[in-house]
């Protein structure tokens, strides 16, 4: 049981960190346009802004948790990069020049692997990574990754034009027993430039009750 605690806290992103939605009334439409994905894809990485702010919804389906969590750039670095100020509560995180976030002190439940730009639908590409769970355990990741396509999600924050990756692998703490499939969708939309929706799934050995997360866009405000 500690083992699928560990897993549930250590693949999202307390911000992105939070990152990364599955809500009940939040669907995704799948009349994906050709047209649409003409425009969207191939995608370059996104250009951050001081100022550039999100705030996420993050629920835990089995247990009926959930938080709200504010994230906002306070420096954009030479190569692209973003640190960003947590809230509430404080605390920082870095994100990737390919709107991937990555964990430190301030959010250790961060594990944000899944963007590899250019984002041409058909793309497959492998993303590992670890993570520390609540209990000071290691849980490690691996995936394979799709980009499968462009269709139009609706959020909290509206609806938008966005990206789908699909990620499929296993997790495993690093030490001790457990482990098992997960599977995890992403949905990237340009426009905000970071993820907007994503689902993640993670059963122990395969057995039992999935460990279930969510996050959804809520708000946001970015500069061209």
């Amino acid at each position: 049981m500690k083992a699928i605690e560990s897993m549930r806290s250590s693949m999202h992103i307390g911000s992105r960190a939070a990152v990364c939605l599955l809500a009940a009334g939040f669907a995704a439409s799948t009349s994906s346009a050709a047209g649409a994905e003409s425009i969207l894809l191939p995608q370059d990485a996104p250009h951050y802004r001081t100022g550039d702010n999100w705030t996420y919804l993050w629920s835990d389906l089995l247990s009926g948790k959930s938080k709200t969590i504010t994230q906002t750039v306070t420096s954009v670095h030479a190569d692209g990069s973003a640190s960003l100020q947590i809230g509430p509560g404080g605390g920082h995180v870095e994100l990737t020049s390919e709107a991937n976030v990555i964990p430190n002190e301030a959010a250790q439940h961060a594990c944000g692997i899944a963007l590899h730009f250019p984002l041409r639908a058909g793309t497959r590409y492998e993303a590992d990574c670890q993570a520390s769970g609540e209990a000071g355990t290691t849980v490690l990741r691996r995936a394979q990754c799709e980009v499968q396509g462009v269709e139009e999600i609706k959020t909290r924050a509206g609806s938008f034009s966005a990206i789908r990756i699909r990620m499929t692998g296993v997790w495993s703490p690093q030490s001790g027993v457990g482990g098992g499939p997960m599977e995890e969708t992403l949905w990237y939309a340009p426009t905000v430039k970071r993820v907007v929706r994503e689902e993640f799934q993670g059963r122990m050995a395969g057995k039992g009750a999935p460990a279930t997360t969510a996050t959804e866009l809520v708000r946001y405000a970015v500069k061209p």
